[in-house]
């Protein structure tokens, strides 16, 4: 670095001076006492009912505003859905009842069987105990279940509905319980045989029989009074469409939200291909994921009628295999002797809290494992109840009589009541029937199964018909017939529209961007970014790692030349080296100290733990860094791949502060708009808990991005909110700084409309969004000017909804003509390997909206499918209306939001969401990492007072604002 300066550059924050080296600040001082907040006490709303009342503000009534009328832009388009109607031909009242099964082991020993788990094993088990012993009640104790003109729903647990009044001879005052005995031994499961006594129990609920008739459900499940929507019909439908599945356990698996798998999917009709195995012992299984949705049906708005949404899928789960040979699937590897550390710490984060069993003593007895141990049963010695010690391999030989054949491998640590045992592996079989758990994968299969789940069009719908069919979700089902219920054998077809193409230009309206087949390349950019005027290259690596100078010397000669080509004039690179992976840090810091204010890095692809260090280095020295894999810098130069090149430059641009290319608003949609953009990263799956039981903060990080600056340029922050609600307390603090910033760049002025775009709003919380998120925006609104109109739209993807082509088989059957394998009989891999039709060609095409028939008919809602599906099928966003001050028609808000889903940058392709909100969503994962990087280094205590306010400080320590000059630039590109 001879030729850079030396002195770091004006407007330094002395804040930054109190970080570490690693970038890290420490917490500021907890706030005084002020309400206090448990976990135990919280709500999903708690935190911004406490705002709402510091600030004397009520909540708003849970209303949807006013349904609108479809939209009338684009060609109409016939669209394939996956929703089934439900017909309902019966008038019933419905009684609700609790169920409790339990038997006393011991005198002091109580089971349960309808206590809920959590672990697939524990669930399944009892739920088959639960099943066997009151599907045995429903005929000894047929006259109180009135089982000859009864219809009974059972959850599989401890709920049941009953379409006559079990206790209809009781009186009003009297205890409506009854009590039942049963002998396992007269039961068909195995497990009961040896109890004599079984208790159970059912009660009457206090809730009023449920009147439940076509009219009854279309006209309490469709009222924009969301609080007058009656839950009760979505659970008994789900339910009863479930009853085939809950009581044949022995070919049915039965999950949480509405997911069936099946025991042996070749027997009910599945492809041998669905069910390939994917490493590590794990086979991915076939399935479906079905949801009661209330929609308005073919006779449009207005209407109401239940339907049954099913997706196809395929998940991984755990083989039945002795555990040893699961462990020679981990390691690639077959093994006599103990496995090394590295190995047996890699193994654990696959088997850890699995369900094994044993047969060694004659009876299966079930585990949970726990570890593997460092040694194995030849070296192993225990305490003997004797006094006496013994090998491992000694006891089973002397007890058992069982001569282990792998006496020196590790021994698995299993927890058996509390205690934990060692066992030999060879000795433990995996239970069969878990599924694979997120922490239960390494980065790589997690990609495997990834791939092999993202099924085309035409193998999901084979799939969803086939599950459709074994799940008994039809019109002759036997359980659905009693209950008075009909579904449909066809899925609907609905009437959808495509909206034109989105004109994009690039440095001038005249440079009208060439999209082909939805796809465009980039010339010059609209506004290239300013050069640095110091910048620096980088590749990082490991003494083994094979990139050379001249490698990297070459790539930074590509990089520049590509940058010039688009009008970023970049200097000479004032230091370019390659650099070891533990000196990185210090090279980037006296980088920064030389007035360097752009560095891009290659970094080796097996180094996976420096990416998240680079992004809070970048914010404490406000120097932009660009982080590539080095396989990739490796393809462009020794492959000329241009293409990627391009991306990366185009990358580059956006960090820098430039933009690549805007869409022609024709309409003037984005006059004097603020658009805002609120992404949300919730704390890793499994930690919350644990951290919030250690005493430890551990918050929602709520990313959010705006067009302050410029109206098709999004740039944003994060904030840190209280982890578990469905509302953001940190909203406020949202729309002020979107505000402030649209401020900075009009002279003072307001917008004069804001809409937002928020995701992670199920539909279960939008009521709450409306009545205890929506005041606080308003407020802060208001404080601003109360003439600015805001329209506020949740976003989603976590739905079951799918859409396919119309004419979606005869394309298969195309390609199967012309020579090609249909994909609707391979697994992914196979397809890949014998060319046959890509998911492009499978999937609808962008554009395409639906805005009637199968949405809510309590609001306005509309699914719109604005990207190209490069993997698997489409996954179309469904956005609810939850608020309109400016009562814009359908047509212009879906017109708005697909023209903001073509502003991505980078590559040229239109994204499934709208760009604020994707942006938003980078934030929001920028934010994670920066918070686990200064939290790695020093975690915060919750406190005594409120955790917003404690959040808030520890937000402006860490986030861009804290910084400032990055607020105006995409950095997080």
């Amino acid at each position: 670095f001879q030729q850079l300066k030396t002195s770091r550059k004006p407007g330094m924050l002395p804040l930054r001076k109190t970080t570490d080296q690693y970038g890290v600040l420490p917490p500021p001082a907890v706030p005084p006492p002020n309400a206090t907040i448990t976990p135990e006490s919280r709500t999903t709303n708690e935190a911004c009912i406490e705002r709402l009342q510091q600030l004397q503000l009520q909540p708003f009534p849970k209303i949807y505003p006013t349904t609108k009328p479809p939209g009338d832009r684009g060609s109409k388009i016939d669209i394939q859905t996956n929703v089934f109607g439900i017909e309902i031909m019966k008038r019933s009242d419905i009684f609700q009842y609790s169920v409790s099964i339990k038997t006393d082991l011991t005198s002091s020993k109580e089971v349960v069987f309808t206590k809920k788990g959590k672990e697939d094993f524990v669930v399944r088990e009892r739920h088959e105990k639960c099943c066997s012993i009151l599907m045995h009640a429903f005929d000894r104790y047929s006259e109180f279940f009135r089982t000859n003109e009864n219809t009974l729903i059972y959850d599989g647990q401890s709920m049941m509905y009953s379409t006559c009044d079990l206790f209809q001879e009781s009186s009003d005052g009297e205890t409506k319980t009854k009590l039942l005995p049963i002998n396992g031994d007269d039961t068909n499961h195995d497990d009961l045989k040896s109890l004599p006594f079984i208790k159970l129990e059912v009660h009457a609920t206090k809730n009023p029989p449920v009147k439940f008739s076509q009219e009854d459900i279309g006209r309490r499940s469709s009222d924009s009074r969301i609080d007058s929507i009656h839950g009760a019909y979505h659970h008994i439908l789900d339910l009863a469409l479930n009853q085939s599945c809950i009581r044949d356990f022995t070919r049915c698996m039965v999950f949480e939200n509405g997911k069936i798998f099946f025991v042996n999917p070749l027997k009910e009709g599945f492809s041998r291909d669905d069910f390939v195995d994917v490493g590590d012992g794990k086979r991915m299984m076939p399935g479906i994921k079905k949801t009661v949705q209330f929609i308005e049906g073919p006779y449009g708005r207005g209407q109401s009628n239940p339907s049954v949404v099913i997706d196809g899928m395929k998940v991984a789960f755990h083989k039945e295999q002795p555990l040893n040979e699961k462990i020679q699937e981990i390691i690639s590897k077959s093994f006599n002797d103990c496995i090394s550390d590295f190995e047996r710490e890699r193994c654990v984060a696959v088997i850890k809290g699995l369900d094994c069993y044993t047969t060694h003593a004659k009876r299966i007895r079930h585990l949970t494992i726990e570890g593997i141990h460092h040694e194995g049963a030849r070296k192993s010695r225990f305490q003997l109840k004797d006094g006496g010690a013994s090998t491992v391999a000694e006891y089973f030989r002397d007890h058992y009589r069982i001569e282990l054949r792998y006496p020196n491998a590790n021994l698995v640590v299993c927890k058996e009541r509390g205690n934990l045992n060692f066992y030999p592996m060879e000795l433990v079989f995996i239970s069969p029937n878990q599924r694979v758990k997120i922490s239960q994968q390494t980065s790589a299969q997690s990609q495997k199964t990834t791939k092999e789940s993202a099924v085309l069009p035409d193998v999901r719908q084979r799939i969803i018909m086939t599950g459709k069919i074994a799940a008994q979700i039809s019109s002759d089902s036997k359980y659905l017939n009693e209950f008075g219920l009909s579904v449909c054998d066809e899925p609907l077809m609905v009437s959808g529209r495509i909206l034109p193409p989105v004109k994009l230009e690039g440095r001038t309206p005249a440079n009208t961007l060439l999209i082909k087949d939805n796809k465009w390349r980039l010339g010059q950019y609209a506004r290239p970014a300013q050069a640095p005027k110091v910048w620096a290259m980088y590749a990082v690596g490991l003494p083994s790692s094979r990139f050379t100078p001249t490698l990297l010397s070459k790539f930074g000669d590509e990089f520049s030349a590509m940058c010039r080509s688009k009008g970023i004039l970049m200097p000479a690179l004032g230091d370019i080296d390659l650099v070891l992976a533990q000196d990185i840090e210090k090279k980037l810091s006296v980088a920064a100290d030389a007035g360097c204010t752009f560095v891009y890095i290659i970094t080796d692809d097996a180094i996976t733990n420096l990416h998240q260090k680079y992004k809070a280095l970048e914010s404490l020295h406000s120097m932009v860094i660009q982080d590539m894999k080095m396989s990739k810098a490796y393809s462009v130069v020794s492959q000329g791949k241009k293409l990627t090149l391009e991306n990366i430059v185009n990358k580059t641009n956006m960090k820098l502060g430039g933009n690549n290319y805007i869409f022609t608003d024709s309409k003037k949609y984005l006059d004097d708009i603020l658009v805002i953009g609120v992404g949300i990263s919730q704390p890793p799956p499994g930690n919350k808990f644990i951290l919030e039981g250690k005493g430890l903060l551990n918050p929602m990080v709520i990313g959010f991005a705006h067009n302050g600056k410029e109206k098709q340029e999004f740039s944003g922050d994060f904030v840190l909110s209280p982890a578990g609600q469905d509302t953001l307390v940190a909203a406020e603090e949202v729309v002020k700084q979107s505000i402030s910033g649209y401020q900075k760049w009009h002279n003072g002025q307001c917008p004069k409309r804001i809409i937002m775009y928020r995701s992670g709003v199920s539909e279960g919380s939008q009521g709450n969004v409306i009545a205890y998120e929506l005041p606080l925006i308003r407020s802060t609104i208001d404080s601003f000017s109360k003439k600015i109109q805001l329209v506020y739209i949740a976003v989603s993807k976590d739905h079951s909804y799918r859409f396919f082509k119309s004419d979606l088989n005869s394309k298969s059957n195309t390609a199967i003509l012309k020579g090609q394998q249909s994909s609707v009989t391979g697994s992914r891999s196979a397809m890949l390997a014998t060319g046959a039709p890509k998911a492009w060609d499978l999937n609808i095409a962008p554009g395409i909206i639906v805005d009637s028939v199968i949405t809510n008919p309590a609001c306005s809602q509309f699914f719109l499918n604005s990207h190209i599906t490069l993997q698997g099928s489409a996954k179309t966003p469904l956005y609810t209306v939850l608020s309109d001050d400016t009562h814009a028609s359908m047509a212009s808000l879906e017109e708005l939001t697909y023209n903001l889903c073509h502003l991505h940058q980078i590559v040229g392709l239109p994204t499934s969401l709208p760009t604020p909100l994707y942006v938003a969503n980078e934030y929001a994962k920028r934010g994670r990492n920066l918070w686990n990087e200064a939290y790695s280094r020093n975690p915060v205590p919750r406190g005594t007072g409120s955790e917003s306010e404690l959040l808030q400080e520890l937000s402006n320590a860490i986030n861009y604002k804290a910084y400032g000059s990055f607020l105006d630039q995409r950095v997080n590109a």
